[in-house]
């Protein structure tokens, strides 16, 4: 596992994933939102997110967390490794609610700089809508690259754990 592509809803914990696998693999994470988003939540053109999201393909090994299906393709095609996080919306909204409240006047670490947290609520319907509206593409989109790439696909909180357990094991 050298590249590999996070994808899910938001709040799925997609960023925390990634983050451990970084850790656990000493792979540099890139987090889209941060590459997406320019300081006081002005959204860069898809020409700019594809020059950024390029950089980082170029190099050898990559943790990219995110969607931005515009973009995803080449992250896609050129991942060994595939991670979806597919929680159920309830547990989704639950947890972009917990993080609004957590990270309240602050920047989050997975933000571009001087993204002050912030919840709406056509945020809080996409995060309702994402598994009815998104879902499917997401899964179309891996169908598509799998003949080269490990799919790893995470239902549930204890799925994640394990996964990330797992490579704790398989690394000492």
């Amino acid at each position: 596992m050298k590249k590999i592509a996070v994808i899910g809803s938001p709040g799925s914990g997609k960023s925390t994933l990634a983050r451990m696998l970084g850790e656990i693999l000493k792979i540099e994470v890139v987090h889209m939102d941060r590459l997406f988003w320019n300081p006081g939540w002005l959204q860069c053109t898809q020409e700019e997110l594809q020059a950024k999201q390029d950089f980082y393909l170029k190099m050898g090994s990559w943790i990219i967390e995110g969607n931005y299906s515009k973009i995803w393709n080449e992250r896609l095609a050129q991942a060994d490794t595939i991670i979806m996080i597919d929680l159920n919306r309830y547990t989704c909204v639950y947890r972009v609610i917990k993080r609004f409240i957590k990270n309240y006047g602050r920047t989050r670490f997975d933000l571009g700089e001087d993204c002050i947290e912030k919840l709406d609520k056509e945020f809080l319907r996409y995060v309702w809508q994402f598994s009815k509206k998104k879902r499917t593409k997401l899964l179309n989109a891996q169908i598509k690259h799998c003949s080269h790439a490990q799919i790893v696909i995470l239902p549930n909180r204890k799925s994640v754990e394990k996964f990330a357990n797992q490579l704790i094991r398989l690394q000492t």
